[in-house]
């Protein structure tokens, strides 16, 4: 486990990149969000992260959210980055900021039947696999029109971007490219009407490629290993 000074340095260094990235993009650093991804870590070490500032959180599995999101003060924000399991919707509440897993017809069907049974609008992204890796979850680009159509009929989901993951073993190149490819199709699409959909939010770039992300255009970056250590 790191002492809380790491974890307030590691914090301090990502910001310090997020800043120094977006300069090199010239955007506005205040325009994206650092999650700092806590999936497997304790309670006890999310508390000193929030102990150095941060106050917004991501997990991959609705049972860790569940077990974690009691305990850390009631000014945190959650949000859940991993695939999202039908099964698992009714487990979640009004406390989820953010679901970024949006990538299926059953699913929306799900969080929309959910939502209005318990008066939520869910606020999600759609995950679009621009890498085209078949180990990947995600949308294919040319997929999404017609899904975003579709969410006329679910007044419980809201769609505020989309979110992609980089392919595993992937030069930095490759991987900007992905990037690139999630913010051109979303300037795109930007030119049509979707209802329920304001595609405000691009969530890419993790601990080793967050930078690039960052200047292909991100708004919510998920950041774990270089906050936390490795698990």
């Amino acid at each position: 486990m790191l002492a809380r000074a790491g974890i307030e340095q590691r914090l301090t260094e990502v910001r310090q990149r997020i800043t120094q990235a977006a300069a090199r993009s010239k955007r506005d650093p205040s325009r994206i969000r650092l999650l700092a991804v806590s999936k497997t870590q304790p309670i006890s070490v999310i508390e000193e992260a929030y102990g150095a500032g941060q106050r917004v959180f991501a997990e991959n599995r609705v049972q860790e959210w569940l077990e974690k999101a009691p305990a850390l003060p009631d000014d945190c924000q959650w949000h859940l980055v991993g695939r999202l399991q039908t099964n698992k919707v009714k487990y979640l509440d009004q406390n989820v900021a953010m679901i970024h897993s949006l990538d299926r017809f059953p699913l929306l069907e799900t969080l929309n039947a959910q939502g209005e049974r318990r008066g939520i609008v869910w606020t999600t992204l759609v995950q679009v696999n621009t890498a085209r890796d078949p180990a990947k979850a995600g949308l294919m680009p040319e997929e999404v029109p017609d899904f975003l159509s579709s969410v006329r009929e679910c007044s419980h989901v809201r769609v505020q971007g989309l979110m992609t993951i980089g392919a595993l073993g992937a030069s930095a190149t490759e991987t900007q490219g992905f990037f690139r490819r999630l913010r051109e199709l979303r300037d795109t699409l930007q030119s049509r009407v979707f209802p329920g959909v304001d595609l405000q939010e691009l969530s890419m770039g993790m601990s080793q490629d967050f930078e690039l992300a960052i200047e292909e255009g991100a708004t919510l970056i998920r950041v774990g290993t270089q906050i936390f250590g490795k698990r």
